[in-house]
């Protein structure tokens, strides 16, 4: 169709998304996406509905509490944030305020699809590095792809597909690195709070204005339904990033579900608590089945479930039986490897229960 040929971006027609509604997945049990499945008590949820009024849906969001809540919980100034839809939307407007046609963006393999989608977006050439064979990122080889076109660098710290942290002194030689190039360094810590409470490398930002932390409460805090994320960064460099926002940066319910969460520090430690006694019970229940399995810094584990012999078509079998988990890694170097959410005591006990009897 010549409209379409006249008007959509030749990045965009080469661009492949999947469709995705999502459709009938709460009939199953979630362990495909890494969500938080651990239910909010009723007191705690009864207490987030007393905050919403009329005006939380009529009205356009007021953000400046949520601005401060988190400003107070990461201890940094409210002009070193910038609220987003979601990490992903995040990211993007870094892109948006700094990557043009041409340039290049450092990544490890695998990371965060939207990075490469992105950077297909606004015409960057995706520079990518495969994780070593201990799944950590391969550090000095991403440094030397780094060129006069680079905007930015990424680490995921832990990684959303294999776990692995980054050692905070790699962060710092990176950002010392980069900086004298002028390049960016992204560090991705959407998993942190799953383990920890705060994070180290928030500490580094007063040293090394090049360096831009993007982190979301949708994992250990487990908001994913509201679609909260945010930077952290150098006062002037969030400056410019944020002039590529929307007017509103997130909704009246999602500023409401901010200050929530962070009011209510225990529904966090809850969470952590619970994965830590599912992962114990997973990992007692997998050896015992001899399936081979990694523990992760994230909210999962990577269970080896081959196409062969009898976890042959594994994923399908549990889809059967109404059990949700992540498609098989594609990467040849993660062939047979399966990411698995962790869900509360009672969702792994379900989830080997099923598995014992497939197997």
């Amino acid at each position: 169709m010549k409209l379409l040929d006249k008007i959509i971006k030749k990045e965009i027609k080469s661009l492949t998304r999947i469709q995705d509604f999502f459709d009938q997945r709460y009939e199953y049990l979630r362990l495909d996406k890494n969500e938080r499945l651990l239910p909010f008590s009723q007191k705690d949820l009864a207490q987030f509905k007393k905050k919403i009024n009329s005006e939380s849906l009529s009205g356009y969001g007021e953000l400046g509490a949520a601005y401060r809540a988190l400003a107070r919980a990461l201890k940094v100034k409210t002009d070193q944030l910038l609220l987003a839809s979601g990490s992903d939307l995040a990211i993007k407007s870094v892109y948006e305020a700094c990557v043009e046609r041409g340039d290049n963006v450092v990544l490890h393999l695998p990371s965060y699809a939207m990075y490469r989608v992105y950077a297909n977006m606004f015409g960057a050439q995706v520079r990518g590095v495969l994780v070593k064979n201990d799944w950590c990122p391969d550090i000095d080889a991403m440094l030397k792809l780094v060129d006069n076109k680079t905007k930015f660098m990424c680490l995921e710290s832990p990684n959303g597909f294999v776990g692995t942290n980054v050692d905070i002194k790699d962060i710092k030689r990176c950002a010392a690195y980069l900086a004298k190039k002028n390049v960016l360094l992204m560090i991705d810590e959407s998993y942190h709070y799953v383990e920890n409470q705060r994070s180290q490398v928030i500490d580094l930002i007063k040293q090394f204005s090049n360096l831009i932390i993007t982190q979301t409460l949708s994992k250990g805090h487990g908001l994913a339904g509201v679609r909260v994320g945010y930077l952290i960064g150098d006062p002037e460099v969030i400056s410019f990033i944020a002039r590529v926002r929307p007017m509103h940066e997130i909704t009246s319910l999602t500023a409401l579900a901010v200050e929530w969460v962070l009011e209510n520090p225990h529904m966090v430690a809850e969470f952590q608590r619970s994965i830590k006694e599912s992962k114990k019970y997973l990992i007692e229940s997998l050896t015992a089945l001899g399936i081979e399995h990694k523990d992760t810094h994230g909210n999962f584990m990577l269970l080896y479930l081959p196409e062969s012999g009898v976890t042959r078509d594994m994923v399908s079998k549990l889809k059967d039986k109404k059990i949700l988990v992540r498609r098989p890694f594609e990467e040849s170097f993660l062939k047979g490897w399966t990411r698995i959410c962790i869900g509360s005591l009672k969702d792994s006990k379900i989830f080997i229960s099923t598995l014992k009897k497939l197997l």
